[in-house]
């Protein structure tokens, strides 16, 4: 009877010691899956901030893209003087008086229509006055400073500032003035006349300055 008991014993001892281990397996397994889609969550997560990432810096470059082509689409084409057009017949000096400096010599600033930068038939009396003084005076050096209204964009005002310059430049150097007397800048709309904002102000803001450097202090 005693061994009976004992052996009954035994095999309830083996039963728990199987059931222990199949629940330790199980929990094992739970475990690795656990495991498993923590670092599946992990890659699809990271997957995710890369392609964000991604999508952003096309996004960007598409912008820096478009605000190039904007630019190059509004800047005019800046061509210099050529040499060519220089050589041609100059203008022939006036054959009357000296001009007087009350009156044309005076006149520091030529204006524009608007978007153009051809000099107005009505300026050339003003330049050849100019013109004359340069010629009789080679120490003494001429800046011609652009300028334009606000309207356009910064590259396009300095742009059309300089060509407005040129233009001095170009008809001062027909009447026989050397090109190292004359210096032409573009301040495009930096640097305007009258701080309204009409057809007037405008107007005033369309010019090239002539300002002189060197020689008499009194023409500066």
């Amino acid at each position: 009877m005693n061994r009976l008991w004992g052996a009954i014993a035994i095999a309830l001892m083996l039963t728990g010691c199987g059931s222990s281990d199949v629940k330790q397996s199980k929990t094992d397994v739970e475990q690795r899956r656990m495991i498993e889609q923590q670092e599946a969550a992990r890659e699809a997560r990271v997957r995710q901030e890369q392609e964000e990432l991604a999508r952003l810096r096309e996004e960007q470059r598409q912008r820096e893209e478009a605000k190039r082509r904007a630019a190059q689409a509004e800047a005019p084409v800046v061509r210099p003087i050529e040499q060519a057009n220089i050589e041609q017949e100059q203008l022939k000096a006036p054959e009357a008086p000296p001009v007087d400096p009350s009156k044309a010599f005076a006149t520091r600033a030529i204006y524009y229509d608007y978007d153009a930068y051809n000099v107005r038939e009505q300026y050339l009396t003003v330049l050849q006055a100019h013109g004359q003084f340069l010629l009789a005076h080679k120490e003494v050096k001429i800046r011609v400073e652009g300028n334009c209204d606000e309207r356009g964009s910064r590259e396009y005002n300095l742009a059309l500032g300089q060509r407005r310059a040129d233009s001095v430049k170009r008809a001062l150097m027909l009447m026989g003035v050397p090109a190292q007397q004359i210096e032409a800048v573009s301040f495009g709309s930096e640097k305007p006349k009258a701080a309204s904002h009409d057809e007037q102000a405008y107007a005033e803001n369309r010019r090239s300055d002539l300002v002189y450097i060197g020689g008499d202090t009194a023409l500066r």
